[in-house]
């Protein structure tokens, strides 16, 4: 009892420091200029009560901010700031060419406790940062280092086209089994299981639902409130730390196990070509080097794998419900490929309709609709607001809505939003409708705002596997419809109407939808079932996991 009063009073005395620390900076701060406008919080606690509510879509409620307070908006939650950015131009201006806010907050929960912190896509902007893009930039950064893994991407579609006719029922994993087996081959150069859950897949596919629980906002209060640390195990709503030492446990296998099955291979002599293996060739072995390497490598395995499915996952419903899309781009395809081959990206130039299908996926169906938060590092100021060290600055690239232009006082320089993110209707008529189209040039149309430009993040925090992204979406969307007819599901005569359902979460996946796949003709099965023998599928290393006992 003694011991449980001791702790109780500790805590109460820490929390009161706190509070009085928070109350003393929030009078120094009444002098200077303001924060950009938003709603009126409580004391002490600030806008805790304005955060998304449990289990809602984040975006759509920021998106009421806009409508309120303008394009810049911020809450304080315990004199913490967040900044909203619901423009895109602003978000450009202010993340894309601003190198002050290339930084990263990192969430004491999932940062510190959990150790996403060593992630690339998480670490603050540095020499770290900078020597791992770097890296990226050497392997996959552009066109033609990126053009190494063409043999490699075609490979993994072929077996994915095999599974889908065997299995079209089972779309949603076969798209999982596909991104995971993909990623694994270019960043580890293993082979993943092809009949039953490979252990490499499933503990990614794990870590990455794990992420995007704990990554919203104020999903967790350990994240507003960082003094909940202190508080023992044993008192009542702490179950999050229990949560944080499995989800650090699964994080490490994700760190661990794949690029040690690399060095065990290099040892055995057999060296397979991959990132980590080109990483390790330009590299020393120093300790720090060496974790450098490992989440590297981690940083483009968890990145690559989860956001290709939510994409592909969007594709399929797309598709399914515009068949009039699907028509005309397999009319280009059999016009400028034929019927006897299927497309390659060697091909990719001649099909601008696949191409504008592969941008109106990454449009319709944002994968991280709120990106990844930036930060800055020291105080600044932009359009006649404060900007406090270490905001937390969202872009919600998700959606806009036509409102007045936000008038800004005398004191401040007036900012004029020209709304440009991805479901704005004076930009994209119709936002919701899939329409290829929009991005095309004719005589009468100049193609709407190319969605690559931000749906891949800012400034030095833009993906760095954004051209392997663009490439295995063009390859698996443009063989699909090559060889496959997507339609409405119909059962007992009634045809199911798919739903557009988009779940909750830092990033963001379809709900569940039926779909009828199967392929356009008897030639083209038989195209489909040569692939087998051109791209034949390879024995499995999880064989080679058990034996190094992992």
């Amino acid at each position: 009892m003694k011991d449980s009063t001791l702790v109780l009073g500790f805590g109460g005395a820490l929390l009161l420091l706190y509070v009085i620390d928070k109350l003393i900076q929030a009078k120094k701060n009444a002098k200077l200029l303001p924060l950009p406008p938003g709603p009126k919080g409580l004391p002490i606690v600030g806008n805790l009560k304005d955060l998304p509510p449990p289990g809602s879509f984040g975006s759509k409620h920021w998106l009421k901010f806009k409508d309120e307070y303008g394009p810049l908006s911020s809450i304080t939650i315990m004199g913490n700031t967040i900044i909203l950015i619901n423009d895109a131009q602003l978000a450009l201006d202010i993340l894309d060419k601003r190198s002050t806010y290339s930084s990263r907050s990192q969430p004491f929960l999932g940062g510190e406790l959990v150790g996403w912190k060593h992630n690339t896509a998480f670490i603050p902007d540095g020499d770290v940062l900078r020597h791992r893009r770097k890296g990226f930039g050497r392997i996959i950064g552009s066109n033609t280092a990126a053009s190494q893994f063409n043999g490699l991407l075609e490979a993994e579609v072929a077996h994915f086209l095999l599974h889908l006719l065997e299995s079209p029922e089972e779309l949603q994993d076969h798209i999982k089994r596909s991104a995971g087996t993909m990623i694994l081959k270019l960043v580890y150069g293993y082979n993943a299981e092809q009949t039953k859950q490979d252990p490499l897949i499933y503990i990614v596919q794990k870590v990455m639902d794990d992420l995007a629980e704990f990554a919203a906002p104020g999903t967790y209060l350990v994240d507003t409130f960082p003094i909940l640390r202190h508080v023992p195990e044993w008192f009542p709503g702490t179950g999050w730390k229990k949560l944080a030492r499995q989800w650090k446990r699964e994080l490490t296998e994700t760190v661990e196990k794949p690029y040690a099955f690399v060095e065990y291979q290099r040892a055995q002599g057999r060296d397979i070509p991959c990132y980590v293996s080109r990483l390790i060739e330009h590299s020393g072995d120093s300790t720090e080097e060496v974790q450098s390497n490992k989440w590297a490598a981690q940083s483009l395995y968890t990145g690559g794998a989860d956001t290709t499915v939510s994409s592909m996952g969007a594709f399929f419903l797309a598709i399914t419900m515009h068949p009039e899309v699907q028509a005309k781009a397999q009319e280009e395809i059999d016009r400028v490929v034929g019927r006897d081959r299927l497309p390659t990206l060697d091909d990719r130039k001649n099909l601008p309709y696949v191409e504008a299908l592969v941008k109106e996926s990454l449009r319709w169906h944002s994968v991280i609709p709120l990106c990844l938060p930036h930060t800055n590092p020291e105080e600044t100021t932009y359009g006649g607001y404060r900007v406090p060290k270490n905001a937390i600055m969202f872009a919600n690239i998700w959606y806009e809505r036509d409102v007045p232009k936000f008038q800004a006082s005398p004191r401040r320089e007036r900012l004029i939003p020209r709304r440009w993110f991805t479901h704005n209707p004076d930009l994209y008529p119709d936002p919701d409708v899939f329409r290829p189209e929009r991005h095309l040039k004719t005589a009468t149309h100049e193609p709407e705002p190319d969605p690559v430009r931000f749906v891949f993040g800012f400034g030095r925090r833009v993906c760095a596997g954004k051209i392997l992204a663009q490439n295995s979406l063009f390859l698996n969307f443009a063989q699909v419809l090559a060889a496959f007819r997507i339609s409405k599901k119909v059962v007992d005569g009634v045809v199911i109407e798919p739903k557009v359902d988009h779940l909750p979460g830092a990033l963001s996946h379809l709900g569940p939808f039926e779909t009828s796949i199967e392929p356009r003709s008897e030639h083209h099965e038989r195209l489909i079932r040569s692939l087998e023998e051109r791209f034949p599928w390879q024995r499995p290393d999880s064989e080679v996991l058990e034996r190094m006992g992992c």
